[in-house]
């Protein structure tokens, strides 16, 4: 397995394992929603199956969190370490939940931020049919740009779309894809995710549950029921926040992360 990491901040300080969404997120948006902590703590944000620079795979169960979450274990070992903050947007949101209610020996703290352990809705189900046949004739911009869109909006497609530099990089990060191997990514999150809410009363770690309130999926509420489910959660959420409040809301994202490093003892 090529599994593909960015660091920084300080390694000899408590590690946060800092993970971005899905589909077409890779850990390149990630190292500024800590940049405020990187004098106390040490980030690792890695790119995870199927995402960025690491390995890609043409069967959706080699996409599962399962094996997602078993790679980053073994990051974790290949550095030595025994355990991190788990926490991120979206995807790594939800993935830092499985890994606390799964293997909670390894998992200091959780904060999720947008994390749903939900299939995904008959809504998200039907946008994914709607926009599979783009994946499969190899239109792969033309996904990126509706993705974006479904989960932040047109404004921000535009913000990113006036950056060309950027822009370019992000969607020719896809291209590393074969259409087997994103077609296999996405089928995942769409059709072959199931509720696993119920684990989430298993974990014991702190925890911080962020929602944006205008999120789509997951709605305010689905991420109140995540809060509630878990022993001893603090959920907050960011009023006009999309499915990517660390990005439009940061200053209060970090503050609000800021808050709860300092009530675990972490800075």
């Amino acid at each position: 397995m090529r599994l593909h990491w960015r660091e920084a901040g300080d390694p000899a300080k408590p590690p946060v394992l800092w993970i971005h969404g899905g589909s077409v997120e890779d850990s390149s948006r990630m190292l500024p929603d800590l940049e405020p902590f990187f004098d106390r703590v040490r980030v690792i944000c890695p790119d995870t199956r199927g995402h960025g620079l690491s390995q890609r795979f043409e069967r959706v169960e080699d996409y599962v969190y399962e094996r997602k979450a078993g790679d980053l274990l073994r990051l974790l070992d290949h550095l030595a370490l025994d355990g991190a903050v788990w926490g991120g947007a979206s995807m790594g949101a939800a993935l830092s939940l499985w890994a606390a209610a799964h293997a909670p020996g390894r998992v200091r703290a959780v904060v999720s931020i947008s994390g749903p352990p939900y299939a995904a809705t008959g809504a998200e189900v039907e946008w994914w049919r709607w926009h599979r046949p783009l994946v499969e004739a190899g239109r792969f911009e033309e996904y990126f740009d509706a993705n974006v869109r479904l989960r932040m909006g047109d404004d921000a497609l535009a913000r990113l779309k006036a950056r060309p530099e950027r822009y370019a990089e992000v969607t020719e990060g896809l291209r590393r894809h074969s259409v087997a191997s994103l077609l296999a990514l996405l089928d995942e999150t769409y059709t072959a995710r199931t509720d696993w809410l119920e684990d989430c009363a298993r974990i014991r770690c702190p925890a911080l549950v962020i929602a944006g309130s205008e999120d789509r999926f997951p709605t305010v509420a689905m991420s109140r029921r995540v809060a509630e489910t878990i022993p001893g959660a603090r959920l907050h959420v960011v009023q006009g926040g999309p499915h990517f409040p660390n990005r439009t809301h940061r200053a209060e994202v970090q503050r609000v992360i800021g808050e709860f490093f300092a009530a675990i003892g972490l800075v």
